[in-house]
């Protein structure tokens, strides 16, 4: 009997441990959002917010011992979005009796539903048990609230000067009223273009026809607009003009005097006419030729370098510094010699090519290294080497020809007259 009363003793003893090892270290002692103190969801307590707003949110806490690596954190979930609502807290260290108020922030995205939600606050720390409290959340929306959801440009958001840019807006209602003749206004205030289109209705969300499309608004670009970027604003005013919400996005333009110049086209070319070679240890260098056409508007300073492997020396001819005007192609070499002690085999080494203090290209060259008793094959591949590199400068030259040809014919026929 008395060993069975012990047992028993024993498990309880045991029960009793285990269930004060798991309860948490740490109670949350008050939670506020947006400055109002909330209870928990077994209250029902709900809180209005619209859709757009922040929700600020302060927790305390006092923990009961010494905690280590501590978060907060406070989630709403149930959202289709790719967007997550949530915010967690730096770790820190909290001690016992001491208590702490930490802020988070959960912004109300507008594609959240018009709903009731679990806002979930949490409380944990490395090895402890998590502490968790729930409150309802009950999002709402505005009674008036139209939202641009897209704006397309045609061509894009590139433009040459004196030319059209096409702008098409596509709107959502996303308040609880319908609305009545709704103002798109699309401009460039840096040019002091703009201009305007309607849309007649707009149902309330979640109505069939919530959403509706602006015909193409024209804006023209003055013919003396310079180079840059500009910022498009697209503004829509609903409730009788008496709301407005507002989208700005960038779109760039190609003064006249540099058209068919874009951005895009501002690049160089590299072109490698050979980019494997065979040496031997402590034998003579291989060349591998390199070309650089500059494709763009202005003169470019490029710098060469070659380095990667302590097996080989190298050098760069004419010199490593290289000045390219607009639309030319020079051309440089990249001489490497093996040493007396590097491996047989197949080793690498990399050329960068950089202009103002950014890299542009890095490119991959190999070696075959041979014993030094091996035919040494350099006359062959620089021969090799300066056929192509004559080839690549003959088409590069070519093509530099048409395209002024070209460009000099487009000028002739927009010089002409005619009465």
């Amino acid at each position: 009997m008395i060993k069975k009363f012990l047992s028993l003793l024993t498990v309880f003893i045991v029960g009793v441990l285990m269930a004060s090892s798991a309860f948490a270290a740490v109670a949350i002692d008050e939670v506020k959002v947006n400055g109002d103190i909330v209870t928990q969801s077994s209250t029902n307590f709900i809180l209005d917010v619209e859709r757009g707003d922040e929700l600020n949110i302060k927790v305390k806490i006092t923990p009961d011992s010494d905690m280590d690596d501590v978060e907060i954190e406070a989630v709403l979930r149930g959202i289709d979005s790719r967007d997550k609502i949530d915010d967690i807290t730096e770790t820190f260290d909290a001690k016992s009796g001491v208590t702490y108020i930490k802020k988070l922030t959960l912004p109300l995205i507008q594609k959240m539903d018009q709903d009731t939600y679990k806002l979930r606050v949490r409380v944990s720390d490395r090895d402890s048990a998590t502490v968790e409290q729930t409150y309802e959340l009950e999002v709402d929306t505005k009674r008036h609230d139209v939202e641009v959801r897209d704006v397309v440009l045609s061509p894009n958001t590139e433009v040459k000067a004196g030319r059209a840019l096409l702008a098409t807006v596509r709107l959502r209602n996303r308040g609880e009223k319908d609305e009545d003749g709704v103002k798109v206004v699309v401009s460039i205030p840096q040019l002091g273009v703009s201009a305007a289109d309607f849309i007649d209705e707009l149902e309330r969300e979640d109505d069939s026809d919530d959403q509706a499309t602006t015909e193409e608004m024209f804006l023209r670009i003055p013919d003396n607009t310079e180079t840059g970027e500009y910022t498009l604003r697209v503004e829509v005013f609903f409730d009788d003009g008496d709301k407005k919400n507002s989208k700005e996005m960038s779109v760039f333009v190609i003064g006249q005097g540099e058209v068919g110049v874009s951005k895009g086209q501002e690049k160089t070319v590299i072109a490698v006419a050979v980019d494997k070679q065979t040496a031997s240890q402590g034998g003579s260098e291989v060349a591998y030729p390199i070309t650089l056409t500059n494709a763009g508007s202005n003169s470019k300073t490029y710098t060469v370098t070659a380095d990667g492997a302590n097996w080989a020396n190298f050098r760069v001819s004419p010199s490593n510094v290289l000045v390219v005007g607009a639309g030319e192609s020079k051309a440089f070499t990249v001489f490497a010699s093996a040493k007396d002690n590097a491996p047989v085999g197949s080793q690498t080494f990399t050329a960068t090519i950089s202009t103002n203090g950014k890299v542009l290209k890095q490119l991959p060259l190999s070696v075959t290294v041979e014993k030094s008793g091996g035919t040494s094959q350099l006359k062959k591949g620089l021969e090799v080497g300066l056929v192509v590199l004559v080839i690549l400068l003959v088409i590069i030259g070519l093509i530099i020809g048409f395209s002024k040809l070209r460009g000099e014919d487009e000028e002739d026929e927009e010089e002409k007259t005619y009465y």
